[in-house]
């Protein structure tokens, strides 16, 4: 954040720099009398996607199920990689028929279903706090179809990853 300081300026001179740093990309975060405070656009959408980041990172979205903590470490550590029921099961010790008996008995999804959302939900981090394409960010969490990804996050959040994206930096910027 940057503030600048307006010595014996009318109010119709302070508006019209407003709207001026405003136009340049500025955001007018604040006034104090004769300090104007503003920051980039930039800078804010930066601070919020840390945020978003961050927030991601400490959150997990998996449910904290001591019974089926093995099957979401595993679905964490390997998402970006093409994993599937089968390879889910193999590495917990279970058959793959068992697996989703118990996996959708006490969460109500299956195990493709959570690795789906694990997906998703680092393809929404990276659509807002990196400029990659969408191609290069659904090849970074797991999607070897390109085609298979913008369907499943099309059904999932009834937009493009693209519309999405912007959508939700223009919501963002409001904020």
């Amino acid at each position: 954040m940057t503030s600048i300081l307006v010595i014996d300026a009318e109010t119709k001179s302070k508006n019209l720099l407003m709207e001026c740093l405003e136009t340049a990309g500025f955001e007018v975060v604040g006034t104090d009398n004769d300090i104007i405070h503003v920051q980039l656009a930039q800078e804010k959408l930066s601070a919020t996607e840390e945020s978003i980041k961050s927030n991601t990172l400490r959150t997990s979205i998996f449910p904290s199920i001591p019974r089926l903590r093995e099957v979401f470490e595993f679905i964490e550590l390997n998402y970006h990689q093409p994993i599937n029921l089968k390879q889910t099961a193999q590495a917990v010790g279970y058959s793959s028929a068992y697996l989703t008996d118990i996996v959708r008995k006490i969460t109500g999804k299956t195990v493709n279903d959570w690795i789906i959302l694990r997906r998703l939900t680092q393809a929404r981090v990276l659509l807002l706090s990196t400029e990659e394409s969408i191609n290069q960010i659904a090849l970074q969490v797991g999607y070897q179809n390109i085609n298979h990804f913008y369907c499943q996050f099309r059904d999932y959040h009834k937009n493009t990853p693209h519309a999405w994206r912007k959508a939700q930096r223009c919501k963002l910027i409001q904020n």
